[in-house]
């Protein structure tokens, strides 16, 4: 069952909804990497020993997560790198994969 990508708030909840709304080897594509997969195992990695300060009793009633990329405006601050399959993604999908050109800026 396809998710709405306006209801994720964390970045698990983001990876499910593009895995629910991208055909399987559309998102085994972006999700996955060449031969033994050692660039995923490494970034993933690296991301998990960063750590963040947690924050409690802050008032997150003016939080805006949104950012400006290439003069456009986002309503996250999650985007995908320039990738060869960037293409396949579906073009209803909510947000446009980068045009090509856009590799050049």
């Amino acid at each position: 069952m396809a998710r709405e990508p306006d209801a994720a708030t964390t970045i698990h909840e983001i990876i499910d909804t593009a895995a629910a709304n991208l055909d399987r080897d559309t998102w085994d594509y972006i999700a996955g990497g060449a031969e033994s997969e050692t660039t995923v195992w490494r970034n993933r990695f690296a991301i998990d020993s960063l750590a963040l300060r947690p924050r409690v009793l802050r008032d997150v009633a003016s939080i805006d997560p949104s950012t400006t990329l290439l003069g456009q405006r986002l309503p996250d601050s999650v985007v995908l790198a320039p990738l060869g399959g960037a293409g396949r993604s579906p073009r209803t999908a909510p947000w446009r994969p980068p045009a090509p050109e856009s590799a050049l800026a």
